[in-house]
């Protein structure tokens, strides 16, 4: 994984200083996400105050990227997720790979897929892997600060773990920052 990193960033590097005319833009991004499930307690036509969905993992996003013509991005990300329910905390790096289906102007709505690895901070459960697809939309604003909207389904292969993977669908708020 380190040689592709290395790699990539070489390619990256080589071809944005050679490029005469400048076909896309770099950019930073954070994102929010906060992943439901259905509350246990709930009962229909009980009064008793429960919620029909409880939050189960919160998951914290950073990456640098870059966009070519308005149409495919591709970025490095790092972050943290929390997941409530086995008091887990795991530090995901994957790649995305971004295309935009409908652009106007500053708006996009894109489809995204991740690949990575994920790494425990729990010594009961081992390292694994981090696939993810899902859709987004950046909106328009009148700064380099674009606000994004997601829904991600993660797949989360851990071995030692309940049923081998742990697969969730989060909703998440965030921000894109272009240069």
């Amino acid at each position: 994984m380190k040689k592709f990193i290395f790699l990539f960033l070489t390619v990256f590097n080589i071809l944005i200083s050679f490029s005469q005319q400048k076909n896309g833009v770099s950019f930073f991004d954070t994102n929010a996400n906060l992943t439901f499930k259905l509350n246990e307690n709930f009962e229909f036509g009980n009064t008793n105050d429960e919620p029909f969905f409880v939050p189960s993992e919160i998951l914290i996003r950073f990456g640098i990227g870059y966009e070519y013509k308005k149409k495919i991005a591709i970025s490095f990300n790092t972050g943290f997720d929390y997941h409530f329910d086995y008091f887990i905390g795991t530090i995901p790096t994957y790649f995305t790979f971004q295309y935009n289906l409908w652009t106007k102007e500053e708006d996009a709505f894109y489809v995204l897929f991740n690949t990575g690895r994920l790494w425990r901070l729990a010594e009961r459960f081992s390292d694994g892997d981090y696939r993810a697809f899902g859709v987004g939309w950046r909106f328009e604003s009148d700064s380099k600060l674009k606000p994004t909207l997601k829904i991600i389904y993660h797949k989360k292969k851990i071995k030692n773990f309940e049923n081998g993977s742990y697969d969730n669908i989060s909703l998440g708020i965030g921000f894109t920052i272009f240069n």
